[in-house]
């Protein structure tokens, strides 16, 4: 017998379930610090998803400073006023409170703190971190990207509209307090959007080429348990915004997708994704939960068995199926889930059709790209944009900004 060797790293404590947002302040306590800078936006505050957490770093007498400026997609400008802030108040930490923007812009901000030059240069292949920044604790508040427990950070270069990805095991948080009371509240667009994109997560972690190449028990278990959790849990999530049990497994699934896909890659609708954030400010989770069955298509031929895998976790019956015809359902099980949360149709964000050549040019030099598990010509990045493009726009009452 032969032994599969692998690795798996995960840098991040995790402290799952209700009300864990409001052990901050004992964690940051038990670590000595005194002063913290909260990462968040205006959304969350007038929410007021900060109370609990603010009381609990009172009560272990934890000063902070609060960085209310984050936008989606966040741009590099952001991250040096982030920096700024953390500096003027004398800060020794940070805590992320929100969804994937917030998260990747709190690590980023860390990391500069410490770290010379502009965030821009740290890109895939570019420059890399030579020490470690001020420890991150995030409490994400959508469940949909990950950021709470990967070593990654998406951050806009305003001048290129480049999505960098910018990653170093400094960059993984120190400790991710997931609490699914805190997604009780949101809006069903944005359980909806933020819910398939960890979908997207764990389906392209699947199906990547690393995972054909070198998966691991690990890998995949992580990743149909994610795609079981998501797929069962998801539209009663959306419908019924106060059910816990929905909403407690669908941030399971969500964290347990950002534990694996860092492992082993992603694939074409992020690669196809991170243009749209950049040029037309198409929130990350709505633009993946487009084009994700799109790509789907696209790959089958690649790995059917994986796809006939993928449609058993989402619930689907494949008795009596050839492996092709057992693929498909994957695909048919997230157009309904898709059409089931009224995710808006690409055309809402009127991207114009002389664009699209310019943006299948930016997502084949992404880093996801080259790990699809299969292989893809520009033409065929062009010709999934114009697919998703040409579809109606009716999916639109809902739309909101993640």
């Amino acid at each position: 017998m032969n032994e599969q060797s692998f690795t798996f790293y995960l840098g991040t404590k995790i402290i799952f379930g209700e009300n864990s947002a409001q052990l901050a302040g004992e964690e940051l306590s038990s670590r000595g610090y005194k002063k913290t800078m909260i990462v968040t936006d205006k959304g969350i505050i007038n929410a007021g998803l900060l109370n609990g957490i603010l009381e609990s770093l009172t009560a272990h007498n934890i000063g902070y400073a609060i960085f209310d400026e984050v936008p989606p997609n966040p741009p590099s400008a952001t991250v040096v006023k982030g920096v700024e802030v953390f500096n003027f108040n004398e800060c020794d930490s940070l805590i992320a409170v929100g969804g994937g923007s917030a998260m990747d812009c709190c690590k980023a901000i860390s990391m500069m703190v410490d770290n010379d030059g502009d965030i821009n240069e740290y890109d895939i292949g570019g420059k890399e971190f030579s020490r470690k920044g001020p420890d991150v604790f995030t409490i994400p508040t959508t469940s949909g990207t990950g950021s709470e427990v990967t070593q990654w950070s998406v951050i806009t270069n305003e001048r290129t509209h480049w999505k960098a990805s910018i990653g170093s095991p400094y960059m993984a948080p120190a400790v991710a307090l997931v609490d699914p009371l805190l997604t009780s509240a949101l809006p069903p667009s944005l359980t909806a959007a933020t819910g398939i994109d960890a979908l997207t997560h764990a389906i392209e972690a699947y199906t990547t080429k690393g995972a054909l190449n070198g998966s691991s028990p690990v890998t995949d278990a992580l990743s149909l348990q994610a795609i079981k959790l998501i797929g069962g849990n998801l539209r009663q999530a959306y419908s019924q915004g106060e059910n816990y049990e929905a909403r407690k497994n669908t941030m399971l699934g969500s964290t347990i997708a950002g534990m694996v896909f860092p492992q082993i890659g992603l694939g074409n609708v992020h690669a196809l994704a991170h243009p749209l954030g950049g040029y037309y400010d198409v929130p990350h989770g709505v633009a993946n939960a487009i084009l994700l069955s799109y790509v789907m298509k696209f790959n089958l031929v690649a790995c059917p068995e994986r796809f006939a895998d993928i449609a058993v976790a989402m619930g689907e019956n494949i008795d009596g199926l050839s492996i092709m015809e057992a693929a498909e359902k994957a695909v048919e099980a997230v157009e309904r889930l898709v059409k089931d949360t009224k995710i808006p149709n690409l055309s809402t964000f009127n991207i114009k059709d002389e664009d699209l050549e310019r943006l299948a040019e930016d997502a084949l030099k992404d880093g996801n790209c080259s790990a699809n598990p299969r292989a893809t010509k520009l033409q065929d990045l062009v010709d999934i944009y114009i697919q998703a493009n040409n579809v109606g726009s009716e999916n639109t009452s809902e739309l909101q900004t993640i």
